[in-house]
């Protein structure tokens, strides 16, 4: 009769892999490495756009800085329509300074500052898609100080506060998605002039 000799399996230490086995070990290393692809495009995306937000921030803090230092300052409006304003500064010794333009051009999607004394133009704001003027009168009621549309025939004389909003946006390195950033102030003029 004939023995078959049994051969014994390899020790535990020598043994490879299964086909199957591989199969599934490299199936859950794509996995995982597709789930931290992602959470690293959308970190960078993230960090993107708050890089974005955060320029955006400091073009319009700017701005708003100037605006308001100006118009707080201005002796009077003169003239006045719903995208621009044109304003009578006064110098820091109290006499009459420059005239002030503040305008919004909408195809090169611009707010500009224009020194109607001088001549210079300076852009404040570039991808502007709004800008904004209101104005309006303050009359004490009660010692409540509440804001009022001016007069009619008489706006020039009766402003005293003037509201602005505009709306900025940059657009993403990726071209993906925009930030955009709202900015609105109501401003005080302390200086104004009445007839």
């Amino acid at each position: 009769m004939l023995l078959l000799k049994r051969i014994k399996p390899a020790p535990r230490s020598r043994q490879g892999w299964t086909l199957v086995e591989m199969m599934i070990a490299v199936g859950l290393f794509t996995l995982a490495s597709m789930a931290l692809m992602g959470l690293y495009v959308f970190s960078v995306k993230t960090m993107a756009s708050m890089y974005s937000y955060s320029v955006l921030d400091q073009y319009n803090r700017q701005a708003m800085d100037l605006l308001t230092r100006e118009i707080r300052q201005a002796k009077q409006v003169l003239n006045y329509t719903t995208n621009s304003i044109t304003i009578l500064t006064a110098n820091d010794d109290g006499s009459i300074g420059p005239r002030i333009k503040y305008e919004f051009m909408p195809t090169p999607k611009k707010m500009v500052r224009r020194n109607l004394s001088d001549g210079t133009t300076k852009v404040l704001l570039n991808n502007c898609s709004l800008l904004q003027f209101d104005l309006f009168t303050r009359c004490p009621s009660n010692a409540v100080f509440g804001s009022f549309p001016v007069a009619v025939n008489n706006w020039s004389n009766t402003v005293k506060v003037l509201q602005l909003t505009w709306k900025t946006m940059i657009t993403q390195p990726s071209g993906i998605a925009n930030s955009e950033n709202v900015q609105t102030a109501r401003i005080v003029i302390r200086k104004q002039q009445t007839n």
